[in-house]
């Protein structure tokens, strides 16, 4: 834990535009993100986790699965991706489901899209983006998904507002444009938020069907 928050730290410090948190998601908030994984009957699932940084998720989503399962991790940061193998190579449930485990270490726009996921697990920190790189992560999800797929992903409850209300104007624009899509976003395919009071900090979870 100590040594996932160090790496968390430094990365906050020199890549804040791609990390947005100094601190990894709590084991509360991971189960909700990678609720998506937990139904007990369920159908086999091909699993994306984007923007897993440290692991944390990655860890609760590999205690989940199934031998049916597949999982695709997607990391943009070198440093990141090479943390979680490290930190990965010693966990009995990687060790189990290795064989059925892909590291894709990029851009999640850049993923192929040879296949599906009926779970979509993502990290991507939105507010830190503009609104065009974000619509076209949320396209490329659209048409990694099938009509069935569930997406997760988390902001920080109320830093949305806080943002458009006391940012500079030029991050305030930023903030007021994402604000529109991801209102828009919501409204068409939300399903479900949860809120995670135990994280650093509180945040909403939000489950969508991109696809529907």
């Amino acid at each position: 834990m100590i040594k996932d928050n160090l790496v968390f730290l430094r990365e906050f410090i020199t890549e804040f535009k791609s990390t947005g948190t100094f601190f990894p998601s709590s084991k509360w908030a991971a189960k909700a993100l990678a609720k998506p994984v937990l139904a007990k009957e369920r159908e086999p699932l091909n699993i994306l986790e984007a923007g897993p940084g440290s692991g944390p998720v990655t860890v609760h989503i590999l205690k989940h699965m199934d031998d049916r399962d597949s999982l695709t991790v997607c990391e943009i940061n070198p440093r990141f991706m090479k943390a979680l193998k490290e930190k990965l190579s010693k966990n009995a449930d990687y060790q189990r489901h290795k064989e059925r485990v892909t590291f894709f270490e990029g851009a999640v726009q850049d993923l192929p899209e040879e296949r599906t996921f009926d779970a979509i697990i993502c990290a991507i920190p939105f507010l830190n983006l503009e609104r065009p790189m974000v619509e076209e992560i949320f396209e490329k999800l659209r048409r990694l998904s099938n009509d069935k797929t569930l997406m997760t992903y988390f902001e920080y409850i109320g830093l949305r507002n806080i943002g458009l209300l006391a940012s500079l104007p030029e991050r305030k624009r930023r903030i007021q444009e994402l604000d529109l899509f991801l209102k828009k976003m919501l409204n068409e395919h939300r399903i479900a938020r949860e809120r995670v009071w135990l994280n650093v900090l509180p945040i909403d979870i939000y489950t969508l069907q991109l696809a529907a």
